[in-house]
């Protein structure tokens, strides 16, 4: 490529294409100043961005993010993997990681079959949950990407957390002491679907899944929550 960083954006996302060769401290300057001559375009902009052209160490994408940061208006969401890069998949992510402004942590990559993650905090895992894996989270849990396996939130007994994901097929839901089993789901599902987020959260004691749009979590947290019962038990 001609030029260090290229910029591909929409008004939910960004994709930043990166030169493979250029060493960091310069990639990192050219950056800088691209984000610069470019700050009057994304002026108060809350945006998902994807990196692309090279590998980037964690570190090495934690410093990306300042610099864009530090040198325009732009709220970073989230930092999206090897995603679809099309507006669509932006404009869902950006919806889902609003939901969890202080998210305890963010996991990327999938989480395969076999695997079992657990968290202490609220977490956003930027990949899939495969359909033989599983995840715990003492937090809520929010999946940009494909929500297959075992997923549990709350652990310890707090009802007020959720699960939310761009294609929610889990084989098994819980919340809390709550949890809910597909009849439907195929155990080991691989199909990719169409993008469609979903909510899973406990309402009149019963876990509740719906749709996902702009504003219902506002009214979820506003009306909808029970609160955490530190006397509740995860079931088995």
């Amino acid at each position: 490529m001609n030029q260090p960083v290229l910029i591909k954006s929409n008004k939910y996302g960004m994709v930043v294409r990166l030169s493979p060769n250029l060493e960091f401290d310069k990639l990192q300057l050219a950056v800088a100043e691209k984000f610069r001559e470019s700050s009057r375009f994304f002026q108060d902009a809350r945006m998902v961005v994807t990196f692309e052209g090279r590998d980037l160490s964690e570190e090495e994408e934690a410093a990306l993010v300042d610099t864009i940061t530090e040198n325009s208006e732009i709220e970073i969401l989230c930092v999206a993997g090897e995603r679809p890069k099309d507006e669509e998949y932006h404009r869902q992510a950006a919806m889902l990681s609003e939901q969890l402004k202080n998210a305890g942590q963010f996991y990327r990559g999938d989480i395969l079959d076999g695997e079992n993650k657990e968290f202490d905090t609220n977490v956003v895992i930027l990949g899939d949950i495969q359909p033989l894996a599983k995840v715990t989270s003492r937090g809520s849990i929010v999946v940009l990407g494909s929500c297959r396996g075992t997923v549990a939130a709350g652990y310890g007994g707090d009802r007020s957390c959720f699960i939310a994901a761009l294609v929610m097929k889990p084989n098994t839901v819980q919340i809390a002491n709550r949890a809910v089993r597909s009849a439907i789901v195929k155990r080991v599902d691989h199909e990719q679907y169409p993008l469609d987020p979903r909510i899973a959260y406990i309402r009149e004691d019963h876990i509740h899944v719906q749709k996902l749009v702009r504003g219902i979590m506002l009214d979820y947290l506003a009306g909808h929550t029970e609160k955490p019962n530190p006397a509740a038990q995860q079931n088995s």
